[in-house]
């Protein structure tokens, strides 16, 4: 699973990795990486908000267009918050209840530079890297929102590499940058197809994964 993570990126280190144009930025998220550069990013109750950079593809005049706004890290489920956890969801369950719909088509990806688990910090030696997630997009009467419409995610998790079992069983699906495109293009329905084929990418960034002290 995953339980807390950080981002310590840049604005223009955001655009250069995932390809954003003038459409793609967003001065809110400019103003989150300044505030929460040296935070943790945990979920949160149910009346406070978590807002943090996603990153999404939308078809405007039929073009796809990459964009990075805030959103909830927990998935809501049928227009409210549910009452079962929903900060994390089974690679293995994707194409299963409440995960189908925003499975096939509104996938995203969430830019971290490290994750925490069981009190251990795990990394790619500093470098930016893009975990999986599905999310949706609800009406909202929570304070702070934009225009009353609320984005919540969840992060897609896998079974451990074989070096991080020990510490538990089960880590973020990493995607590498090859597949960036295919999971997040909003005109593709998601199958077992392209979900097994991230995973099967995700293999070689997963094994380089580095753990150390929290």
């Amino acid at each position: 699973m995953c339980a807390s993570y950080g981002l310590e990126t840049t604005p223009e280190e955001l655009d250069e990795h995932f390809a954003f144009d003038e459409r793609g930025r967003n001065a809110a998220v400019t103003e989150w990486l300044a505030q929460n550069a040296d935070a943790v990013v945990k979920p949160t109750g149910p009346r406070a908000l978590n807002l943090n950079p996603l990153v999404r593809e939308r078809l405007l005049d039929g073009e796809p267009v990459r964009r990075v706004d805030l959103a909830w890290w927990q998935l809501w489920v049928g227009g409210q918050r549910p009452k079962f956890s929903t900060i994390n969801a089974r690679s293995e369950n994707l194409l299963k209840g409440a995960w189908l719909g925003p499975t096939k088509a509104r996938r995203a990806l969430v830019p971290v530079t490290h994750y925490f688990e069981k009190g251990r910090r795990f990394d790619l030696g500093g470098d930016l890297f893009s975990l999986a997630a599905i999310y949706n997009v609800d009406r909202t009467a929570v304070a702070g929102t934009e225009d009353g419409w609320v984005v919540s995610y969840a992060i897609v998790t896998r079974p451990a590499a074989s070096h991080v079992e020990e510490i538990h069983d089960r880590m973020p699906l990493i995607v590498p940058p090859s597949m960036y495109a295919d999971w997040l293009a909003p005109d593709v329905t998601a199958d077992g197809t392209l979900v097994g084929a991230t995973i099967a990418a995700s293999d070689e960034l997963a094994d380089a994964v580095i753990p150390s002290a929290a």
